[in-house]
């Protein structure tokens, strides 16, 4: 355990959010927790900030909402971002890196995570450097820690970048501090990997293709980037 729990209160109860860390190496490895210690999950299928699980839905999966988006916070070290998305009903749910949260009605005690895998779709969410996420555009790509759409460069090699100086300016390389605490989501396909750039830093790789960001994504969820003269090309990330 990461960071220290709060003793188990109802949702309606949680203000302001937190999101800890609970778990560690074995069965899922690490996943976010609410501040009363139960296990939050993700539904892979919607977009960033949609929440269209309602009536039995949310009956058994019942939204982490609050009254206020105001004092939400990160446990340390948790890479990205806490916000809130306004549902149907009104009410605020809790998001991180834009993913709408939610408990699972057979969680019994904190750290349970009956609901993960469910139906392949719902998952604990690790604090993670890189996961998937739904797309208007292109469907599910991979995203950084901040949520935002991940590209290649078509003109590097495997484990190798040449964007550097301005191409680097334009497109951020995906970097860790340390190789060997590289966090990716569960269930994504593929290997990830890191490699030492010429500066010094960690990139990060994804079956060898170095990845990066783009510097005028303005919103997480953008995966068409367009950029009048552009050298390089980029693509979205796909999961097969």
């Amino acid at each position: 355990m990461l960071a220290l729990l709060l003793a188990p209160v109802s949702a309606q109860e949680m203000l302001p959010a937190t999101l800890n860390v609970f778990g560690g190496p074995g069965g899922v490895g690490m996943y976010l927790v609410a501040n009363n210690g139960m296990t939050v999950y993700a539904f892979k299928r919607v977009g960033l900030g949609v929440s269209n699980c309602v009536d039995n839905c949310a009956a058994a999966r019942p939204p982490y909402t609050v009254e206020s988006a105001d004092g939400l916070t990160l446990g340390e070290g948790i890479p990205g971002e806490i916000g809130t998305a306004a549902r149907a009903d009104g009410s605020l749910q809790v998001t991180y890196n834009g993913m709408p949260l939610y408990f699972w009605q057979n969680d019994a005690a904190p750290g349970d995570v009956t609901g993960h895998n469910f139906r392949t779709v719902w998952l604990v969410v690790p604090p993670a450097d890189v996961y998937a996420q739904n797309t208007a555009e292109h469907g599910i790509v991979l995203v950084g820690a901040n949520g935002f759409t991940l590209y290649t460069l078509s003109a590097d090699s495997p484990n190798a970048s040449v964007c550097a100086d301005q191409c680097a300016a334009n497109w951020p390389p995906v970097t860790v501090e340390d190789p060997n605490a590289l966090v990716t989501a569960t269930n994504l396909p593929g290997i990830f990997s890191t490699f030492e750039r010429a500066d010094g830093t960690i990139q990060v790789a994804y079956n060898g293709a170095p990845l990066y960001y783009f510097v005028n994504d303005a919103a997480r969820g953008h995966d068409r980037p367009s950029c009048a003269g552009c050298v390089v090309r980029r693509k979205a990330v796909m999961c097969p």
